[in-house]
């Protein structure tokens, strides 16, 4: 089997865990039994110096640990795997993995798990499907995590250009999340509610107005300005022409923007601020990806 998976984005400022969208950046994994052992795995791609080979590899450890849980075990196999998603920056790279992970469990092991037994299995392992979601459905994906998953999925501008800067710093989503406070004022709460509603109106008609002040946050971009050198600085960038609006993607470092035209200009912007504070920052002009999670036979 060949799986790919693309690459997430989640919050788009207000919407914390709680909206995603898929990117055209891919985890691509080639899973095949072997006749005899041992299993073996390939890496290659993007932070390629931070993936293990061997059996602690989150991929293989995934879906040793599913087998077991289903009361089976695997097959001897062997994983080649493709990566183009940054490790730990805030584009998805463990939800991608993990999907993969179960998808490859699913078909070694024949459990005919649906889509929704697959979303349910990662969401258990994230805590949310903010970014699981998306890489599994692909487009614009709203979702609530209860007993069950719930998700909506909608289809984003394709017009419009997803740019991502992603500054050469470490950062954890472990430690991320621990700068954030216990509780909230009330009137930050409503704040939020205000934009993600209206970002999700205009983002599902295609239209423009609004959007910067709609992707403004008081949940956790601002606690997390001390964890990245230059991101209040970034998130108020003003005379950027072709910008539609700014934010974190998921707990980061990447910057995330969405513009409809001077794309390099905005890209350029976002590393020069980051090239003032110290770090070299990698931008990509993507597009959404609409697929989602694709499984073929090799």
């Amino acid at each position: 089997m060949r799986i790919r998976l693309p690459a997430s984005t989640s919050n788009l400022g207000p919407a914390f865990d709680a909206v995603g969208l898929a990117l055209q950046l891919y985890l691509t994994v080639e899973v095949q039994a072997l006749n005899q052992g041992p299993s073996k795995i390939e890496f290659s791609g993007e932070d390629a110096h931070l993936i293990p080979t061997d059996d602690s590899n989150l991929i293989w450890r995934t879906m040793t640990e599913l087998a077991g849980k289903a009361g089976s075990s695997l097959p001897f196999f062997s994983l080649k795997i493709e990566n183009q998603i940054p490790i730990s920056k805030g584009l998805g790279s463990s939800a991608a993995a993990l999907l993969a992970a179960a998808a490859a469990a699913n078909s070694l092991c024949g459990f005919r798990w649906g889509p929704e037994k697959l979303l349910e299995i990662v969401t258990a392992y994230e805590g949310h499907p903010d970014n699981a979601a998306p890489s599994l459905l692909g487009g614009l994906v709203a979702s609530i995590a209860t007993e069950k998953v719930y998700c909506s999925k909608l289809i984003f501008p394709a017009d419009w250009t997803v740019v991502t800067v992603t500054p050469g710093l470490e950062l954890s989503t472990k430690i991320a999340r621990s700068v954030l406070p216990a509780s909230i004022p009330r009137w930050h709460a409503i704040y939020n509610i205000q934009r993600t509603a209206f970002l999700m109106a205009q983002l599902v008609q295609g239209r423009r107005e609004g959007l910067r002040e709609a992707m403004h946050d008081l949940l956790h971009q601002p606690y997390r300005y001390k964890l990245v050198p230059g991101l209040e600085e970034i998130l108020s960038m003003q005379n950027q022409q072709g910008l539609l609006g700014i934010a974190l993607s998921g707990a980061g470092p990447t910057i995330l923007a969405f513009a409809d035209s001077h794309e390099a200009e905005i890209a350029a912007a976002i590393c020069g601020i980051f090239s003032a504070h110290g770090f070299s920052a990698r931008a990509r002009l993507l597009k959404a990806d609409n697929n989602g999670l694709v499984v073929e036979n090799s």
